[in-house]
């Protein structure tokens, strides 16, 4: 509805606006006037003024506008509460429950048209436009916009490939069309990343300023936080930030799938559904991974809705990506109460203690997470060249060792427990660490566009195979060190035959491996010249084959034939092996402070999960 202003009312309000509190923009009809043209203003209110774009750039573009859709509205039309409830969700302005909560809706005397604005309404300016702005061509844009869609979003299985075409978004969102532009030229088109990154930062200090709410914002913002920059630590906020905004929108009430209820909308109306229920479970699945990551809380509590993934998942319009974040909301599901159970602090009894309560239950969540891997696998083993088979094997290997890495780091800090008695736990989270790192060498062409949260799990991977080195018996690591030195070695060189730009995440973790690699290896040295266990004569000694001890703590062995991928560290001021079979290095999984230098110094922080530039 048009705002109308009477003669008297030029520097005011027109009635409408001033008794719904609403700004009041007047602007004139243009009936038949060609763009361009000015209508003379002799008492008029002011008209806001947009660029006017080239004819050329008209044709290709739609107004922009907001992203209140039918769609949208049946989602958002769950009541807020129950008719007599006495909470203040129940008796304050249904406007300040509804995505604008503020002290002026709250106290809000104005009649109450709930239709004349969603709690999403979001308008963008033409002039925040990433092409319109010059900062790249069309062409150019529509080429990024295909190679994200097509290499970068099956990895985060954010975007409907059939809903997300180059109009839709751009018409819908300058933001989130510049942050799919900005990591796409960040992996295809570096020149283009610095400015498209810029704006799209601008777009998102904007968006948080004015408290602007879509399903468009939250997908940006979280676009941006899989390809971060190096010292970019906002994730976890970033993440809390788009769970409350979704919450604002009243997504959190979304209702268990059901095909029936959308038998009469139109195809596109469901595609936007699908984008907002696809979101919430993206949110899922990041909250609980950032969680296990940080040892941070969630935020998100399982429903009905996240427990319908399977039903979700069967519509006939699933993608591939899909089923990618179906096997993600699975997997969430299924471990999520254990790992809270085995991270709670047990009571101390006699005997071995509790720790032989949760045996059983670690060889079950062991099975259901290997049942996990062989049912999702086969289900996107079909897709040529994705890089899906690789994702689910590479989470659920993480998982297992996380969550096995629990029980062992109570053993191994525990001087009366016996080791013999837990070598399950044990071999099972070596085993799953030496496995993340043959993931990388045997899906290496994956590894390029890979999201930060894959080289986070690699360097855990990592961080535990060397603490596991410097805390287990001798007996153990005499066996282990030499693989897990070679598997080490393996994984930087697979990393470093990126050919990844300086400052990128896989420059950055070849790096950080080589570097926790030479720590270690100078650690050791120096602890066995200060005890006196060992000549400095003996620590030049090369990497040869383990014993055979007969027992199941051998790992597995790398290839022969990828020797020639070893780094040569004749550069490096240490030796090719420590050789300190017989060295008992007496650090515990409790020496965080030796624990952090030590990785502060190969270029990670602990804290913040993130790597040094």
């Amino acid at each position: 509805m048009k705002c109308s202003l009477s003669a008297g009312d030029v520097d005011s309000r027109c009635e409408r606006c001033t008794r719904k509190s609403l700004s009041c923009i007047f602007q004139e009809h243009r009936r038949g006037r060609k763009l361009g043209t000015r209508i003379s203003t002799r008492r008029s209110a002011p008209i806001m003024t947009l660029p006017v774009p080239s004819e050329s750039e008209a044709e290709n573009v739609e107004p922009i506008q907001d992203s209140w859709t039918p769609a949208s509205q049946s989602i958002e039309s769950i009541p807020d509460s129950e008719p007599t409830s006495l909470q203040p969700s129940g008796l304050l302005n249904h406007e300040a429950m509804r995505g604008k909560f503020s002290l002026g809706y709250i106290l809000s005397t104005a009649d109450r048209h709930p239709l004349n604005s969603g709690p999403n309404d979001v308008v963008f300016a033409p002039a925040e436009d990433p092409i319109m702005l010059g900062l790249v061509n069309l062409s150019i844009a529509k080429s990024l916009f295909k190679n994200f869609m097509e290499v970068l979003n099956p990895y985060i299985s954010q975007l409907d490939p059939v809903l997300h075409t180059f109009a839709y978004v751009r018409q819908k969102s300058p933001f989130l069309l510049t942050t799919i532009l900005a990591m796409a030229a960040k992996a295809f088109n570096p020149a283009l990343y610095e400015k498209l990154h810029d704006h799209a930062q601008n777009l998102y200090a904007d968006c948080f300023r004015r408290g602007k709410k879509s399903t468009e914002i939250a997908q940006a913002i979280l676009i941006l936080t899989y390809w971060k920059e190096p010292e970019d630590t906002r994730a976890w906020t970033s993440l809390g930030y788009v769970i409350r905004m979704c919450m604002d929108l009243g997504w959190h009430r979304l209702m268990p799938y059901s095909g029936q209820s959308r038998a009469s909308m139109t195809e596109k109306e469901k595609r936007e559904i699908r984008n907002i229920e696809r979101t919430w479970y993206v949110l899922f699945v990041y909250d609980r991974s950032i969680s296990l990551q940080t040892g941070k809380p969630w935020m998100m509590e399982r429903n009905e809705f996240i427990e319908s993934i399977d039903l979700w998942c069967k519509d006939p319009m699933v993608t591939s990506n899909d089923r990618l974040l179906g096997a993600f909301v699975t997997l969430r599901l299924m471990t999520s109460a254990v790992y809270k159970l085995l991270s709670q602090k047990p009571q101390t009894s006699e005997g071995r203690g509790p720790l032989h309560n949760i045996e059983s239950l670690l060889t079950i969540i062991n099975g259901r997470i290997k049942g996990w891997e062989n049912l999702w696998t086969q289900a996107v083993e079909t897709e040529d060249d994705s890089c899906h088979p690789f994702l689910i094997r590479f989470y659920g290997t993480h998982l297992r060792l996380q969550l096995f890495s629990l029980p062992l780091q109570e053993i191994l800090a525990s001087p009366d427990t016996d080791l013999s008695m837990n070598l399950e736990i044990l071999w099972v989270a070596y085993s799953s660490a030496i496995e993340m790192l043959h993931l990388l060498s045997r899906y290496s062409s994956q590894l390029y566009f890979a999201q930060d949260s894959i080289h986070v799990m690699t360097a855990y991977s990592a961080a535990f195979l060397i603490k596991l080195l410097l805390s287990a018996p001798n007996s153990i690591v005499s066996e282990i060190e030499d693989n897990t030195i070679s598997a080490l070695r393996v994984a930087t060189c697979v990393f470093s035959q990126q050919a990844a730009p300086p400052g990128s995440s896989c420059t950055l973790q070849a790096k950080f491996l080589e570097r926790i690699v030479l720590e270690f290896l100078n650690k050791r040295a120096e602890k066995a010249r200060t005890s006196g266990n060992a000549s400095p004569d003996n620590l030049g000694s090369s990497l040869g084959p383990s014993r055979d001890l007969g027992a199941s703590l051998r790992g597995p062995r790398v290839p022969d034939d990828s020797s020639q991928l070893l780094l040569d560290t004749g550069d490096m001021d240490v030796p090719d092996t420590p050789g300190l079979q017989q060295v008992r290095a007496d650090f515990l999984f409790t020496d965080d402070t030796f624990w952090a230098d030590m990785f502060v110094s190969a270029g990670f922080s602990l804290q913040d999960g993130v790597f040094f530039s």
